[in-house]
């Protein structure tokens, strides 16, 4: 086994199967997995002398795993160590684990949205909203750009403002022509990214500010260091940092309750024409449900 392959795999997984290992070996590798707290402090000869084996045996049993020699073996474990002591104390906190039965995850999952849904809103400035929900009165187009699951965040919420017959559409990245082409129009363009860290985004945010009029909203996670500069305001959605995938569903939903409250606000102040809109829609109900409709 060379040292790069060796260094790809697990350490604490190569100690438990024990593969290829000599009876000695078997002895080291025993002694290290029982007494895991007390390695750091050992010398090869002290880890020898306590498994009963040969220094020799130490250092051929870290070259075998791809190392050269056992203090770069050493100093691989105590970091694999602590890196699973980390995860063990993330996953504590993990609501969905290998043991969650069906109706285990039908209870949580409500319990997830209604948690994002409660910090999102506790974190949410008054008068930042209002000022945002201000420009949306005065905007002629609504431009909204995410990437991956964001983008379909971005498709969800142009159509429902599409729906109040403002023009708004959902992008995954910068056409410059189109909007060079659009200069003269008021627009508000969103900028989504879960994490806050998105360098695609950041890029889209960047171009938005600098090159258009767009006024740019940033609908983002909390690592927003660099993207924050290039958006004219900011609404800050939690994000988990979870290892597991629950962080886009609490995302989702967090920055969806974001563009909910944004649509209901604007359905706020164009009721009467989104009622006479509605009805004229119902009058031709029949063409797009494929049924009569008696009016």
């Amino acid at each position: 086994m060379t040292r790069e392959s060796g260094a790809k795999i697990v350490l604490l997984v190569q100690l438990q199967e024990m593969k290829n290992f000599t009876n000695h070996e078997k002895d080291v590798a025993n002694y290290i997995l029982t007494h895991m707290e007390q390695i750091p402090d050992m010398s090869a000869g002290e880890l020898a002398k306590s498994s009963l084996t040969s220094k020799a045996t130490v250092v051929r049993l870290s070259q075998k795993l791809g190392l050269s020699g056992y203090q770069e073996f050493k100093l691989k474990l105590i970091a694999e160590v602590n890196q699973n002591e980390r995860i063990g104390q993330i996953l504590a906190n993990e609501p969905i684990t290998p043991n969650s039965s069906y109706s285990d995850i039908i209870h949580t999952i409500p319990g997830l949205y209604d948690k994002a849904v409660t910090n999102t809103r506790l974190t949410l400035n008054k008068g930042d909203m209002l000022r945002i929900d201000r420009f949306l009165q005065d905007a002629e187009c609504i431009d909204i750009y995410g990437t991956g699951i964001s983008y379909t965040l971005a498709q969800a919420a142009a159509f429902k403002f599409a729906t109040l017959g403002v023009e708004s559409s959902a992008y995954e990245s910068i056409n410059g022509h189109y909007l060079a082409a659009r200069k003269h129009k008021k627009t508000v363009a969103f900028v989504i990214s879960f994490t806050g860290a998105n360098r695609s985004v950041e890029t889209m945010a960047e171009y938005l500010r600098t090159a258009t009029h767009n006024h740019v909203v940033g609908i983002l996670g909390p690592h927003n260091q660099k993207i924050r500069p290039w958006c004219h305001e900011v609404v800050e959605i939690p994000n988990r940092d979870s290892i597991l995938s629950l962080d886009v569903i609490t995302s989702f939903a967090a920055s969806n309750y974001v563009f909910d409250i944004f649509f209901s606000m604007l359905l706020s102040h164009c009721q009467e024409q989104h009622v006479q809109s509605s009805l004229e829609m119902i009058r031709h109900r029949n063409l797009l449900l494929n049924e009569t409709f008696d009016a």
